[in-house]
């Protein structure tokens, strides 16, 4: 199934040193560029998580983002003044042991960090915090892919009636143009007979121009390559792919060409208005088509 650029997933990573929130989110883009927001101590985790993300998405533009929250995800708890008074006199005495001055060297933002237990940690994080960090992402990538699936299919859903009504329109066109040098004939005939011009005296000079603009208008072939690309597209909906976008982008824009040949070359006024119809379901397909992977 066909699946969206844009989407958002988003988990929680319980870990020794707290509990960390993952957010992955995306917009579409041709190419994939991923962009991670990342702690400076836990940017070792860069690239695990780049290649994580490029082994399941190939386009769009991704965000990444790992916070820590406080205690276990919930509001911030004021600590009291006495444990406050405690955790001052414990540093106080480690920075006078190590020849600091107290009042220059344990700031009050410190301490309230420590108390609120927000503190990140000081070195790289262990293979322990690595591998609990990561599975909280596989869960924010689960939740993520699950979104863009469900956008793809809504955006499948969206393009199919509009790919229905352009095949009933050729069907309409292919009809139309099988009727057009008869139309031509008869126009042609009822000029002359307007003109008080004979045309029977010189029937073999009429059946020529019957002929040279049936070649002029003939949109056959077009609209054989037209439908072609139609059925082209409805298999690759129908196939089990997730990445399609570039493959129905290409066949959107042939069957494109092939529409404003058949336009160029028509003239009927029925078989233009049908041509505009099928252009315009075409571009609301194409806009579509920029939000799928």
């Amino acid at each position: 199934m066909a699946r969206s650029m844009t989407a958002y997933g988003r988990a929680h990573a319980k870990t020794g040193v707290g509990l960390f929130l993952i957010e992955v989110h995306s917009v579409n883009r041709k190419s994939l560029d991923i962009n991670t927001n990342l702690p400076k101590e836990l940017l070792v985790l860069d690239m695990g998580l780049r290649s994580r993300l490029g082994n399941v998405v190939k386009r769009g533009y991704i965000t990444v983002r790992i916070t820590k929250e406080a205690g276990n995800g919930s509001v911030f708890e004021i600590p009291s003044a006495d444990a406050l008074k405690k955790l001052h006199c414990g540093w106080e005495t480690c920075a006078k042991e190590l020849g600091y001055d107290p009042k220059e060297a344990i700031p009050f933002s410190m301490i309230m960090q420590f108390a609120l237990g927000t503190t990140p940690p000081s070195s790289a994080p262990d293979e322990t915090l690595k591998k609990e960090l990561l599975k909280g992402f596989d869960e924010a990538i689960e939740a993520f892919m699950e979104m863009k699936e469900a956008e793809g299919h809504a955006l499948i859903a969206d393009i199919l009636p509009r790919l229905n009504e352009v095949e009933s329109n050729i069907e309409k066109v292919k009809e139309l143009a099988k009727l057009a040098p008869k139309r031509y004939h008869d126009r042609l005939t009822k000029k002359l007979e307007e003109l008080k011009i004979n045309h029977e005296t010189d029937e073999d000079r009429l059946t020529r121009e019957i002929v040279l603009f049936a070649d002029k208008i003939d949109v056959t072939e077009e609209i054989t390559r037209l439908a072609s690309h139609v059925k082209q597209f409805e298999g690759i909906l129908k196939e089990d792919k997730a990445r399609v976008g570039r493959e129905l982008d290409f066949l959107t824009q042939e069957m494109n060409r092939e529409v404003n040949t058949i336009a160029a070359k028509s003239q009927e006024l029925e078989i233009t208005q049908s041509i505009l119809s099928v252009k315009s379901e075409l571009e609301k397909i194409r806009e579509q088509l920029a939000n799928i992977e």
